[in-house]
């Protein structure tokens, strides 16, 4: 399954011989024949455990220590695989590492690469392995190995894999492809829609014969276990002609609660495109849509991904219906307009003003998460579903940023993801290509928090503003993955004390701007923690004091602006000092 949501670009300088399928470590593999990458080292070794199915004396092994949580290395063959009817590459594997642990087996070439995932079923025994690369090009000749993918290794026994015998044998036959519209009534069969990553489909007689879809059959996808990307997949007899009718519908039934996304991603030889619905009613038939207004790749396969972000448990609320899947026509999507600072999200921006790649989903909402310290009406919202680690959304606006006087850009966020978040902001240029970017982190985890950028000593040749919230953290569009923004503003360093509107009452911070010491004190509830944070987002003291009075020594400190955010019993709160 190509899964170009979660496909890794690996950069290597090969420098090992070419090699063929079947390997078995015995004379046909050396260590030098690896090419390691991003924290894996791979070597030919000695057999840890000659028993059970594995009794050859010499294996592969792979290491993972630090670095990157797609750690591995790979084997150049000398031919290009072929899948048209060997369909099945088996390997045997053993780790201590705990049961349930990924193993992906990626294939690379000249062409788009393709993965899939395994799951260990023992530890510390042998076990045989699988990957069914079904409807794969002929065009790869690198195998890539991944063991623990999605964790950073730590040199450990649990980071170690031994592995043997990696060969091509029979499977399934190859689907065959479809064509639009699909009702499931006849020419397709259960063999031609493609399951990955702990999702399984099948069409059934439709067990919901009611309402908008009283139809035969459907088809079923049930996800259990696996990974928050499960999906199914049909390839198409014929590229996508999205040039008139650009939208994608179908019919969907499930008890899962309203709200539950279904992703929808068009996949072709050279490129993928992926977008969301969010279901509005439960226990019935509904219509959903996609809309891929200006899409203009050769896009030959549909990709369904429902429940994205979860990992099924195989319940009825992990089972989903779908029917009916067709191109209609559809509303154009308006082109972006920039616009100018500052922006509150109250008229002036909209959803369509954001160019969303690599995973980000940026819209115009209203304001889920309205108090004092930011009571407007509607906000922006940017999820992270799917993609890379560095999704992100694009705002030009009309004039270039000029940072001699306002040299800060500010904004709120409010996110539940944990403190010490990335919050990347990058700035660029439509006309020269330049551009920079900075990280600040997050503070606080569920509430309003007001952040700054600090681009003094940039030239004004910057009109984009990039925003990459979450940068490097999981990308399956749950509340962690969700960020709230609003009031984006070029300042000159200062956040204003409306900014910080405090929960608190009776705290007062003296003197203020302070020199040598800081004194914060209450007049009510005891002050449980106290963190000291600069206008980069920097925590640069937290205390614990437990009493009514702080006193803190600033000599040491930075002149500048801080923000004390103090916690008591009854709240959470800020308010603005300045160390001189």
């Amino acid at each position: 399954m190509k899964n170009i949501l979660f496909c890794l670009s690996i950069f290597t300088f090969v420098n090992g011989y070419s090699q063929s399928l079947p390997i078995n470590f015995e004379g046909d593999i050396t260590t030098e024949d690896f090419v390691d990458f991003d924290g894996g080292t791979a070597a030919v070794t000695a057999n840890p455990l000659e028993a059970g199915i594995n009794t050859s004396s010499t294996v592969g092994s792979i290491t993972r220590n630090g670095e990157a949580v797609y750690a591995g290395s790979k084997i150049i063959l000398s031919d290009n695989l072929d899948f048209s009817v060997i369909t099945r590459i088996t390997m045997k594997v053993y780790t201590s590492a705990p049961i349930g642990t990924v193993v992906k087996f990626k294939l690379e070439g000249a062409g788009a690469p393709s993965e899939l995932d395994a799951f260990t079923t023992v530890s510390n025994e042998w076990e045989t392995l699988e990957w069914i690369f079904l409807d794969t090009p002929e065009n790869l000749n690198e195998i890539v190995f991944m063991f623990d993918f999605g964790n950073i290794g730590d040199g450990s026994a649990n980071s170690t894999f031994y592995f043997d015998d990696v060969e091509q044998v029979e499977g399934p036959a190859p689907p065959e492809p479809t064509t639009l519209p699909i009702d499931f009534e006849t020419g397709l069969e259960n063999t031609d829609i493609l399951s990955f990553s702990g999702a399984g489909a099948i069409i059934i007689p439709n067990p919901q014969s009611n309402g908008i879809n009283t139809s035969n059959t459907v088809c079923q996808v049930i996800r259990d276990g696996g990974q928050f990307w499960a999906g199914s997949y049909m390839s198409l007899v014929e590229s996508l002609d999205l040039s008139t009718n650009w939208v994608i519908s179908m019919k969907v039934y499930t008890t899962a609660p309203v709200g539950t996304t279904i992703k929808l991603e068009l996949q072709g030889p050279d490129a993928a495109y992926a977008t969301d619905y969010l279901t509005t009613t439960s226990s019935e038939w509904e219509t959903i849509s996609w809309n891929f207004d200006g899409q203009v790749a050769d896009f030959d396969r549909l990709v369904f991904m429902f429940d994205f972000g979860n990992v099924g448990d195989g319940s009825a609320n992990s089972t989903f219906l779908f029917d009916d899947v067709q191109q209609i026509e559809g509303p154009a999507i308006p082109d972006p307009v920039p616009t100018a600072l500052p922006v509150d999200f109250e008229e002036s921006v909209v959803s369509t003003d954001f160019e969303n790649v690599f995973g980000a989903i940026t819209t115009v909402i209203p304001n889920p998460q309205v108090d004092a310290t930011n009571p407007s009406a509607t906000v922006g919202q940017f999820v992270r579903s799917g993609g890379q680690a560095w999704a992100q959304s694009k705002l030009v606006l009309t004039e270039f940023m000029d940072y001699s006087t306002l040299s800060n850009i500010t904004m709120k966020i409010f996110t539940d993801a944990p403190v010490g978040t990335v919050l990347k902001l990058k700035v660029e240029s439509t006309e020269s290509g330049a551009a920079n970017e900075l990280d600040v982190t997050t503070t606080v985890s569920g509430a309003w928090e007001t952040y700054s950028w600090d681009f003094a000593g940039d030239p004004p040749v910057y009109n984009v503003l990039t925003f990459m919230f979450g940068y490097g953290t999981v990308n399956n569009a749950s509340p962690e993955a969700t960020f709230l923004f609003d009031d984006i503003q070029q300042t000159d360093g200062t956040v204003s004390t409306n900014d910080l509107v405090s929960e608190l009452t009776g705290v007062t911070a003296y003197p203020n701007p302070a020199k040598n010491q800081l004194t914060i004190s209450s007049n009510g509830n005891v002050i449980q923690a106290l963190t000291l944070i600069d206008l980069l987002g920097n925590e640069v003291t937290v205390l614990y004091p437990n009493d009514r009075r702080v006193n803190l020594n600033v000599t040491d400190l930075a002149s500048g602006i801080y923000i004390a955010r103090i916690s008591t019993i009854t709240g959470t709160g800020s308010i603005r000092v300045v160390i001189e």
